[in-house]
């Protein structure tokens, strides 16, 4: 077996029971192993490259930016978590936690409602948008050469988050953890803006280079159409589910020195069509009288207006 970054990799998978998954609409969960069978993909991305300024002579080991259409929750959303996340150190050895640093997404603690995933589709909750800042410093854990310790992907695919390389939170049930295993500090620099997110990772470099590859898609299935009644109601799109593997390569002096590999499933997006409200009658109207004509024309509820879901794009971000 392989060392990656002078540990050995095992599998790793984060626990959480299967009903609760179900509840919150959770995907696949991340499972590193160090050993690579086969000829890696042909696509390959190198670690992000970028500038910040360096704390105390601390380099820059990776800097990662997502990009998500504005919205005004979203972009409160991720300011408010960027605010509590940054200028973090994390020494060697400890351990850095989304939901510790960031705390319960609630009104008292600066978030809003937006939109997140629950049991497979869109709905309105509080702290909607902030899996974009979780999918941001999952990439820049994941460049740096730190060590996972627990993540947990979208229960379906949002096409502008790198395949396989996402992030989701759920607080007292999912965490987006690391372990700073680099042998020196570590320094979070978070920043953001009404259609991105950046977070960069200062410290001291123990590899010249680490890259992704990703594998095809497998297990293709295809998604349905439900139709869903109520005022919480958000339409989606359809989109196939599938499977992905990831490979984190590690390399020093211009050979590869370690490589895991991240297994991620994800479930279909089936298409929501939101249903009109029932017909109502008058309120207030007094029944016609046994023998007179019938009371006409009593207006019926019509269809409510329902806000579009989410726009995707191309580019990586979060919910």
């Amino acid at each position: 077996m392989r060392r990656a970054h002078g540990r050995t990799a095992t599998t790793r998978i984060a626990l959480i029971s299967a009903g609760t998954a179900a509840v919150l609409g959770l995907g696949g969960f991340s499972a590193g192993t160090a050993a690579a069978a086969g000829t890696p993909a042909p696509d390959r991305t190198a670690a992000p490259t970028g500038a910040a300024p360096a704390a105390l002579g601390q380099q820059v080991l990776s800097t990662f930016t997502v990009a998500y259409p504005a919205a005004p929750y979203r972009t409160h959303n991720i300011a408010r978590a960027v605010e509590l996340i940054n200028g973090a150190v994390v020494e060697q050895g400890d351990i850095w936690s989304f939901n510790q640093a960031v705390g319960e997404r609630t009104v008292e603690n600066g978030f809003v409602d937006g939109i997140m995933i629950n049991d497979g589709r869109y709905v309105k909750s509080p702290g909607g948008g902030v899996s974009a800042v979780a999918t941001t410093m999952y990439n820049a854990m994941f460049f740096a050469g730190l060590k996972p310790v627990e993540h947990g992907a979208h229960s379906f695919y949002i096409e502008r988050y790198p395949e396989g390389r996402e992030a989701t939170v759920a607080w007292g049930t999912l965490d987006l953890r690391w372990q700073n295993d680099s042998g020196h500090p570590v320094t979070v620099r978070a920043s953001s803006t009404d259609k991105s997110v950046t977070v960069t990772l200062l410290g001291t470099k123990q590899y010249d280079e680490i890259l992704a590859t990703k594998g095809p898609r497998t297990h293709v299935t295809p998604p349905v159409k439900r139709t869903v009644a109520g005022p919480t109601c958000e339409p989606q799109t359809p989109l196939e589910g599938f499977d992905v593997s990831v490979d984190r390569v590690f390399v020093r002096g211009g050979h590869e020195v370690g490589r895991e590999t991240f297994r991620t499933h994800y479930t279909p997006r089936d298409e929501i069509v939101c249903a009109p409200e029932s017909p109502t009658a008058t309120p207030g109207a007094t029944p016609a009288a046994s023998g007179s004509p019938s009371a006409s024309g009593s207006p019926s509820a019509s269809a409510p207006s329902v806000p579009a879901s989410p726009a995707v794009s191309a580019s990586p971000s979060a919910s």
